[in-house]
């Protein structure tokens, strides 16, 4: 089995050879690279599995070197903050949204395990404004332009009254949701971040952390909410700017995740 396979890696190998000596330094580059790659597999200086999703980044994306230019970074702790969700989410609301909001009243659901970030949404709320100072703060473009309101009407939870939702403490979203469509997510029943919270999310990162920028790698599937013909919403950070765009409700991949909430 492995004679076959070394037979079959020099006869790759020959055909990108003999496109290199036809093609120019990028391919001669590109054949360089995989044969330094191959070396450091039969060397076992690197896992097979972790080559095979590099790959599968390369096949899933249509510009998987746009992974390389994510921003930095700050090393800050974003977990229960030491004054509690409802004082830190009062000082996010003034300092970054200019709002005096009372959240002592909002109910926050208890961590069922892994759930440690809170966003609070304060009645009234609208898309446009949050998306508004998204724009503010750093680089965005939207497929709905600027009236995230009128394109996304549909939601599963408003702000006619203030709410908390809990989701995973991380940047990029939830591995356990990958490869699960909107649809499918319907017939679980279960709570899945709507755009506005998800928007509400990336600015408090971005204040929290002095910079910060959440799903570099992946996308967010806001499947708590709904365009008018029924897309669904997604978030995400590429080539130096904050994007909202939208997925079929059957459309399902690797890097498109929705973020469960409680």
């Amino acid at each position: 089995m492995v004679k076959r396979v070394c037979l079959c890696i020099v006869g790759i190998n020959f055909f990108f050879w003999r496109c290199a000596m036809e093609s120019g330094n990028v391919w001669k580059k590109f054949v360089k690279l995989l044969w330094s790659v191959l070396g450091l597999l039969v060397g076992e200086k690197r896992s097979v599995g972790g080559v095979n999703k590099l790959l599968q980044l390369i096949i899933e994306r249509p510009n998987p070197e746009t992974i390389l230019d994510r921003p930095s970074q700050a090393s800050v702790d974003t977990n229960n903050p030491a004054d509690g969700w409802v004082v830190e989410l009062t000082r996010f609301y003034q300092e970054v949204l200019g709002m005096t909001v009372d959240l002592s009243g909002v109910k926050i659901p208890d961590d069922s395990g892994g759930f440690g970030w809170v966003v609070m949404v304060t009645k009234g709320l609208t898309l446009n404004r949050v998306y508004a100072k998204c724009r503010d703060l750093f680089p965005c473009s939207s497929y709905y332009g600027d009236n995230l309101d009128n394109k996304v009407p549909k939601n599963d939870r408003v702000s006619q009254d203030d709410y908390a939702r809990r989701f995973r403490n991380r940047v990029e979203a939830d591995e356990e949701n990958k490869n699960t469509s909107a649809n499918q997510l319907t017939k679980q029943a279960g709570d899945n971040i709507t755009l506005l919270e998800r928007l509400l999310l990336e600015l408090w990162y971005h204040w929290k952390t002095g910079g910060g920028h959440l799903d570099l790698l992946n996308w967010t599937m806001c499947a708590g909410s709904r365009c008018r013909v029924g897309d669904v919403p997604c978030v995400y950070w590429r080539g130096g700017e904050f994007r909202v765009r939208y997925v079929r409700p059957d459309f399902a991949r690797g890097f498109v995740r929705p973020r469960s909430a409680v």
